[in-house]
């Protein structure tokens, strides 16, 4: 085992093993310690992992993974989450969210709803995936680790293992990793036009609407209405809103360029 150290960003005390980091049942919070007395009761109980992957051919190549690296827990696959199926031996969730963006409001929404549905089972993440805002926001949501595709298959099976003892994994690499800025990686490029993301950047800044219009040389009723495609189109009520919702998904960019 490593050595332990103190990350200023996370869930508190992490243990570096392996360049991975495996936060203990004690050293994950209130909320984490209270999650990890239910799950290591139920994992006394649950002597199943429920894995659940909509491609085919990748949950069969992950079951047979698990399988045969010394998973201690039976496999039970799912291509969705059937909320009308009732399996009361599942001791950990495993879903494969593939590339999918938990900075996305909707698909974050619909993870968390599941957590929430299966606490004090845990539940994991299979990503693709390797950024620190992902992780961040799993374990906003509830979720007891963030494994990328790209780690061997042992290290998926030991991170099922801690899950189940009430303990929480992430890859140590994706904490060094600078988190990203340009929001035209960013989920917004994806649910928004290319004008929608320039006005939702100059709302990050601070901008008002006439500022606004002026910098992007359109008139402020374009700004308007493009503002409230934005409120439609992430959920929020009004600008503020809006504000609130970005400062939430990526923190404070008052210091950007």
């Amino acid at each position: 085992m490593g050595r332990v150290q103190q990350r200023s960003r996370g869930t508190g005390m992490f243990e570096v093993k392996e360049g991975c980091l495996w936060a203990a049942p004690e050293k994950v919070g209130k909320r984490g310690r209270d999650s990890a007395r239910g799950a290591n009761a139920l994992s006394q109980k649950g002597q199943s992992l429920l894995l659940v992957c909509k491609s085919n051919l990748e949950r069969e190549c992950i079951f047979n993974g698990l399988v045969m690296n010394g998973l201690k827990l039976a496999v039970i696959c799912r291509p969705f989450i059937d909320h009308g199926e009732v399996l009361e031996d599942v001791a950990a969730v495993m879903i494969h969210i593939g590339s999918k963006r938990l900075a996305d409001p909707f698909f974050s929404g619909e993870m968390q709803a599941i957590i929430d549905k299966w606490r004090p089972v845990p539940v994991v993440f299979l990503a693709e995936r390797e950024e620190w805002a992902q992780v961040v926001r799993a374990m906003e949501i509830g979720a007891r680790g963030y494994i990328p595709t790209s780690v061997d298959t042992r290290v998926c099976v030991e991170a099922i293992h801690l899950a189940t003892a009430g303990g929480m994994y992430v890859p140590a690499s994706m904490v060094t990793k600078p988190a990203a800025v340009d929001i035209d990686e960013d989920v917004l490029g994806e649910l928004l036009t290319a004008r929608e993301v320039e006005v939702v950047h100059a709302i990050r800044l601070g901008r008002s609407n006439k500022v606004i219009a002026y910098e992007l040389g359109m008139s402020e009723g374009t700004v308007k209405a493009h503002v409230h495609n934005i409120m439609k189109k992430i959920g929020a009520a009004n600008r503020t809103e809006v504000a609130c919702m970005l400062h939430k998904m990526y923190g404070n960019m008052q210091n950007e360029n």
